[in-house]
């Protein structure tokens, strides 16, 4: 998939806001600018990128937490017909 440079320039920005990172918030901006894209519609993804990183995170978190969490042994009482050979 490739993604032209108004896209591409949205999503730079859109990552800069959401790592507060001026420095690159600054060089995206720029480049949007040189290309031709209104001030009002990068205004408009900085406002968009700056109301997603305020959404809380915590799902993210739960769902990390569940893929990091080491496997749980399961415990199994042995009988004749079990057959889960480890007799």
């Amino acid at each position: 998939m490739s993604l032209d440079q108004r896209a591409l320039v949205f999503a730079q920005i859109s990552a800069a806001v959401a790592c507060n990172a001026l420095a690159a918030l600054r060089l995206s901006v720029t480049e949007a600018l040189t290309l031709g894209i209104k001030p009002e519609e990068i205004r408009e993804v900085i406002d968009v990128a700056k109301t997603v990183q305020q959404q809380p995170i915590s799902h993210v978190t739960h769902l990390v937490d569940q893929l990091m969490r080491e496997p749980k042994k399961a415990t199994h009482k042995h009988s004749e017909n079990c057959r889960c050979d480890n007799h």
